[in-house]
């Protein structure tokens, strides 16, 4: 073999890549893929909230137009769409800044299916007074309604007037045995909010998963019902929270004021969740209701202490504590919320 063929040979040889080479290869590729995964996952949280934040302010002007429709803001109404009426103790037979159950009970004072109902009109017939069922046709009870959206006048009480015996009930059965004169008849209201995304409506049948997050369920998933009651999410698939301010069953127009309460006013501001992680100077001032965290915290917002309501996201990490602004976990840190007037 002559010496330039060797030397041919061995150039080619030289040629390729080491195992050294190889393993540095890879590890710059998996580098780059992680910083490409990284910056992907933060584009796509940004989005998220982007979209929640913007969905949450269409939600926020919706319900101003139906206040404008009906004269009030849609009532409270509990996962299966009943009329919420004991969740809070009558603030005129307690002490709410030093009653811990008033306290605790306030936490839940919101609905998660309020929303559907009264702004898109989800609901059979009986429910809200609006849609036609071809009278020959069997089937499930939202089956070949006609249009499916909408709703008639929700009546005094909000809830097209379910009450027996003078006091709110709220019932799917209850709500068509009330003598409201714009049943069937009159103008039709809603749809007030126009989504982009079908998937942003989801079903839920009431129960909760092992961390107490309420199951919902998208469509054309097979658990997915569409006689449930419906749920806006927001872009993460939780439920978006509606409170309001509270009032006494049936006089959804009228919430409680200092005067009746010994100068005690409940608010949004005694909502622990509502209350934001960071306050800007000059909107911050103290609640009556301290939390539960160990610093006893009163932090409110001018704007939560006048709000008429406010809509909640638990943001990205889908998590929230409850009884605190502050929480060492975090999760209360990318809490979204619009506050309403």
């Amino acid at each position: 073999m002559s010496d330039n063929t060797t030397r041919n040979m061995a150039g080619r040889m030289r040629s390729g890549f080491t195992i050294v080479e190889l393993l540095i290869v890879t590890a710059m590729i998996i580098l780059l893929l992680s910083i490409l995964v990284v910056a992907v996952n933060r584009a796509s949280r940004t989005s998220q909230i982007t979209n929640t934040r913007a969905l949450m302010n269409s939600i926020s002007q919706s319900l101003e137009r139906f206040k404008e429709d009906v004269g009030y803001y849609p009532p409270v109404l509990g996962v299966d769409r009943r009329l919420v009426v004991d969740a809070i103790p009558d603030p005129t037979i307690s002490n709410p800044p030093d009653d811990p159950a008033y306290v605790l009970a306030v936490q839940d004072w919101y609905s998660v299916t309020s929303l559907a109902e009264y702004l898109l009109g989800y609901g059979h017939h009986n429910q809200d007074g609006y849609g036609f069922v071809p009278p020959l046709q069997g089937g499930p009870l939202y089956d070949d309604e006609s249009p499916p959206l909408g709703l008639r006048h929700s009546g005094f009480d909000g809830v097209w007037g379910a009450t027996v015996n003078g006091a709110a009930d709220g019932s799917l059965e209850a709500r068509m045995s009330g003598t409201n004169p714009n049943i069937d008849t009159g103008k039709v209201f809603g749809p007030y909010l126009e989504l982009k995304d079908e998937r942003l409506v989801a079903s839920t049948d009431g129960t909760y998963d092992p961390n107490g997050n309420l199951n919902v369920y998208f469509p054309g998933e097979g658990i997915y019902n569409d006689n449930d009651p419906k749920v806006l999410t927001d872009y993460w698939g939780r439920p978006i929270r509606y409170y309001r301010t509270v009032y006494k069953p049936g006089a959804i127009k009228y919430p409680f004021r200092a005067a009746s309460l010994g100068g005690f006013t409940p608010t949004l501001a005694d909502v622990f969740v509502l209350r934001p992680w960071e306050v800007d100077p000059g909107a911050a001032t103290d609640s009556p209701i301290a939390d539960f965290g160990g610093q006893s915290d009163t932090t409110a917002t001018y704007a939560l202490k006048t709000a008429a309501f406010a809509l909640f996201s638990p943001g990205a990490d889908r998590s929230l504590t409850f009884d605190r602004r502050f929480d060492d976990s975090e999760f209360n840190k990318d809490n979204i919320v619009e506050v309403g007037p």
